[in-house]
């Protein structure tokens, strides 16, 4: 440091001095005087400018420090290779001569004892020193071109992690029944009652308690215990040698280690990991449409039309196994197109029926972990009778009813996966069910009862399926008939028997319509978030001018 300020003091005084001695010349030699000035002075600044920058680097060296088993870290320098050869060399001297003549330092413990035996050909030093630290089971520490070799010894490290302390299970349960009765026994379906949405299973209407449905069915189901699964798994990486221990505190989300430096090392980068994965954040944006399709398309809609919107190309990637239409792309795929939003895909199911959104769910959720919304109503149902009979003086029949809440509305479960490239992998299981009344005459002894009995309509899919970040996910396929007769007529004149049905017109019609489900996932990160706060703040000056 002293050296440094001496040489800048020495250069002040020597442009000092030159400058006085040009200044006594200038009448002479003005241009002369003008030239060399601008000369020492971008001079100065060129030194002061290196000065600078040599500062900066030293700094930046100084903070990145890390602490790992690797040997030296390769963005410091051009990888070298070598030949190696030792026969019986003590360990102390064969670390130091790898870094003589380089720009390395080498630290080495005084407890550190050893010989090494070996012949090595065109390796690097990160190489040599891996081979040796596992030969002697070392533990080796690298702050930019320093390297510490120290005894691989039991330490007691203290890790924190974030993640909340609960357990959750999440349950998606779908089935399509044949009506055949397979045997007796408990059995029939169950609804998806930890996500909040009862779906076909429930929804059939009526019990199945005393025998089994034969049909299809599929059943996903997300339960996790994640800090005794973490706790597992860092007891696996340590191992259940001596000394070594681990210890959770689920409510404060530390946890203390105790085991070799390491793998110490390899805990700390398992967590790093795990953190990583666990935080990272989707918002899926979803749209349900139901769409009733014009008379030329009532075989469903024709999805390769969606090529031609707006004159530009949309890739499809299909993905999962799903519901096939009769023509054009399947009933679940996905499309890479540059939209911002959903008005393209909009556009073109405007111009092949007459659109109705339903819902326009918007949710955020982080990675593996499931989300629920559910808009509509619970309607009591009976679905089971039975009757007790008091024998006395007079028989008395007592009818005991039971009641199922059925849900009508739309019910939407996602489950995320996000990889490190944004690629998003999504089950996703849409619901969209319509309950109405349906009245059935029961005789139950002597007495006949009026049962107000549910009639379920249900559009329902299950699927898989990968996409990119903001890349639109189309489910479709998801058709109904339904059958229209309107009658109209020249007022009273219809009513006259005999001549009336000449005064009356009847419209027997039939639609067909279309359940899509659109979903894009956008995967949350610091541009996502300012992009959304700059819309946010565009709507408000929208609302307030």
């Amino acid at each position: 440091m002293n050296t440094k300020l001496n040489r800048q003091w020495g250069r002040q005084l020597l442009l000092l001095g030159f400058l006085a001695l040009l200044s006594a010349c200038q009448s002479q030699q003005p241009d002369l005087f003008q030239e060399t000035m601008d000369a020492m002075l971008t001079s100065a600044d060129a030194d002061q400018l290196a000065a600078g920058n040599t500062a900066a680097d030293s700094s930046q060296k100084n903070k990145e420090t890390t602490t790992t088993n690797a040997a030296v870290d390769d963005s410091h320098r051009t990888v070298a290779r070598f030949d190696v050869l030792a026969d019986q060399v003590p360990v102390r001297p064969f670390l130091m001569g790898l870094v003589q003549g380089t720009d390395y330092n080498m630290i080495v413990h005084p407890s550190i004892q050893g010989e090494l035996s070996l012949e090595l050909k065109q390796v690097s030093l990160d190489e040599v020193l891996a081979i040796v630290r596992d030969m002697l089971n070392l533990h080796m520490e690298t702050n930019g071109t320093l390297i510490r070799v120290i005894p691989n010894q039991l330490e007691t490290r203290i890790f924190t992690l974030d993640y909340v302390n609960l357990q959750r299970k999440g349950v998606s349960d779908m089935q399509v029944s044949t009506g055949s009765i397979k045997d007796a026994g408990n059995g029939g379906g169950s609804g998806s009652g930890s996500n909040g949405s009862q779906n076909s299973a429930n929804n059939g209407g009526g019990s199945i308690n005393s025998a089994e449905v034969v049909g299809s069915r599929v059943t996903t189901e997300n339960e996790a215990e994640f800090w005794l699964n973490l706790q597992a798994a860092v007891t696996s990486i340590i191992g259940q040698g001596e000394g070594r221990r681990v210890i959770v505190m689920e409510q404060s989300g530390v946890i203390v280690v105790s085991a070799l430096r390491s793998e110490l090392a390899n805990v700390d980068r398992f967590l790093k990991l795990s953190e990583n994965a666990m935080h990272r954040q989707v918002i899926l944006e979803a749209k349900i449409l139901e769409v009733v399709l014009n008379e030329q398309f009532q075989s469903g809609i024709d999805w390769t039309e969606l090529g031609e919107v707006d004159g530009g190309s949309v890739d499809f990637e299909l993905n999962g196994a799903a519901l096939q239409s009769p023509d054009g792309a399947g009933g679940v795929f996905s499309v890479g197109m540059a939209f911002t939003d959903f008005g393209g895909i909009m556009q073109l199911l405007e111009a092949q029926g007459r659109v109705r959104v339903l819902s326009s769910p918007r949710i955020a959720t982080v990675n593996n972990q499931k989300a629920v919304i559910k808009v509509g109503t619970d309607e009591f149902f009976v679905t089971n009778v039975t009757s007790t009979t008091t024998t006395g003086t007079s028989t008395t029949t007592t009818p005991s009813v039971t009641l199922t809440p059925f849900f009508s509305g739309i019910a939407l479960d996602v489950t995320p996966q996000i990889s490190k490239d944004g690629t998003v992998i999504l089950h996703i299981h849409p619901t969209v069910s319509e309950v109405n009344d349906q009245s059935k005459l029961v005789t139950i002894g002597n007495d006949t009862v009026t049962l107000p009995l549910a009639l379920s309509t249900i559009r329902e899919s299950d699927s898989i399926v990968r996409a990119k970040n903001n890349q639109v996910i189309v489910i479709g396929g998801l058709m109904k008939s339904e059958n229209r007769d309107s009658k109209s007529g020249v007022p009273w004149v219809q009513r006259i028997p005999g001549i009336g049905n000449g005064f009356t017109q009847r419209r027997f019609q039939s639609l067909q319509s279309e359940l899509v489900i659109l979903v894009r996932p956008v995967v949350s990160d610091q541009q996502t978030q300012q992009e959304e706060l700059w819309r946010s703040l565009d709507r408000i000056s929208r609302l307030e001018s």
